[in-house]
């Protein structure tokens, strides 16, 4: 059977980039051009159909969403688009997708030995006594457009259990809610520039990992802890107040994203996760209006624009 995806993407090439390869008997065939991903697998049905998910699960770790489908066909046929969407988790909610930023430059880091470990890594399930499928099916969820209406402290306690979840798994059982986060942020990222946000944010660099622990343990059980992130937002009126919580969100997230590509042997770019921490960063310069320059250069034509009064 032959299988094509015609998806939408979020950024455009500037030129036609083409990637062949072949896993499980299966013949993939990858094109962009402008904003659009092309996807062609061929191989026996079942296989084919399944490569395809594969891909397209890993192309999210990589970019941070799921790519749209706006067409799909299955030998010269065309089929509805919703079979895609079989799991909730295909359609990534707006939030995700805006703030989404891929972990590579240039061309894409796949193949088929990238999709053999991904594709036995994403399906270690309890047979082996881990639950790194759980483990991943959540964090999909999490981005999903079933998941937009939920409240942000949820949301951020959510990925702080799978904090724990991804160091009992990849490395062994532990208690230390505190020390997950702090390995799980310190491992994938450049903690410098998340104490830094954090301190924009009016978060002491020094209390982030204990901050978040407490944090979670207060949305988990609905205890009262004196100095999680709600006790350094608690009454205050000034509108940095309104993004810590999404702040600690999108970082958990990137680090995350991080170490599950880091599992399946793609070492993510110090100076890409250095942008990505940057852009997160900006985000909030611009949107507190904050009196300090935002570091990537895109982000500076923005902070430019608004204090022109320009709209962007």
């Amino acid at each position: 059977m032959k299988v094509q995806v015609f998806f939408e993407t979020k950024n455009s090439v500037s030129e036609k980039l083409v990637k062949r390869m072949q896993y499980n008997d299966v013949k993939i065939a990858i094109a962009y051009f402008d904003k659009q991903c092309v996807l062609q697998v061929n191989g026996e049905q079942e296989k084919a159909i399944r490569v395809m998910r594969l891909i397209w699960e890993l192309l999210f770790l990589y970019d941070g969403y799921f790519y749209k489908p706006q067409k799909y066909m299955q030998d010269g046929r065309e089929v509805l688009v919703e079979k895609l969407h079989f799991l909730n988790y295909y359609k990534t909610d707006k939030n995700w997708y805006s703030a989404a930023i891929s972990l590579y430059e240039g061309v894409l880091p796949l193949s088929g030995k990238t999709l053999k470990k991904y594709d036995d890594f994403r399906n270690t399930s309890r047979n082996s006594g881990k639950l790194i499928k759980a483990l991943l099916n959540s964090f999909y969820y999490l981005h999903s457009e079933a998941y937009e209406q939920i409240n942000i402290n949820h949301r951020l306690s959510l990925l702080l259990n799978i904090c724990d979840g991804y160091i009992i798994n990849m490395i062994g059982q532990t208690n230390n809610v505190e020390a997950n986060i702090k390995n799980v942020l310190g491992k994938n990222l450049d903690v410098k520039l998340v104490k830094y946000g954090a301190e924009l944010l009016g978060i002491p660099k020094g209390k982030i990992y204990k901050a978040l622990a407490l944090e979670r343990n207060e949305i988990d059980h609905y205890i009262y802890k004196n100095g999680s992130l709600t006790d350094y937002v608690y009454n205050r009126n000034d509108k940095g107040a309104d993004y810590v919580n999404w702040y600690f969100t999108y970082v958990i997230e990137l680090a995350l994203r991080i170490g599950f590509l880091n599992q399946i042997g793609y070492k993510c770019p110090k100076e890409r996760m250095i942008y990505a921490l940057n852009d997160i960063n900006d985000w909030v310069i611009l949107e507190c209006e904050l009196p300090v320059s935002c570091a990537n250069s895109s982000n500076e034509v923005k902070q430019d624009l608004k204090k022109m009064g320009i709209s962007i």
